[in-house]
């Protein structure tokens, strides 16, 4: 899981992705499942033509075009400084890990989800699911 130095503000993760395959079919599959299951769809959107309404009154990150691997602007904590992170891997398992320590430039209010519902096995099929969706 995540590990955190308060005194610095530095978070890592233990999860590792190297041996990975985020590009596994099943893995993907099962990534989807879960975010339905875990009801991410409510806030995230995925498809253009079917939308989120809770993520867009919140303004959500949407997860639509091509987004991973993309710079975005977030608050590090809520509504602190703003600074520039990579939509990658790391940020990924320290959002869903953390939700409170990065919070997406615009939205309204962090992500409501508490990370216990989730194992380290269910977050990296939940990457890999998102992942997947960049276009």
């Amino acid at each position: 899981r995540l590990r955190c130095d308060w005194s610095s503000d530095v978070c890592s993760s233990d999860l590792d992705v190297s041996g990975v395959n985020l590009a596994d079919s099943a893995l993907i599959a099962k990534g989807k499942v879960l975010f339905m299951t875990k009801t991410c769809f409510l806030c995230h959107q995925t498809d253009p033509a079917i939308p989120a309404p809770a993520g867009l009154a919140v303004k959500s990150p949407q997860f639509i075009g091509d987004f991973w691997g993309k710079e975005r602007e977030v608050h590090i904590g809520y509504l602190g400084p703003i600074q520039k992170v990579v939509l990658n891997e790391e940020y990924f398992i320290e959002s869903v890990s953390q939700p409170l320590a990065k919070i997406a430039k615009g939205a309204l209010v962090p992500m409501t989800f508490d990370p216990s519902l989730v194992n380290d096995e269910e977050i990296l099929a939940l990457m890999a699911y998102v992942k997947s969706l960049s276009k």
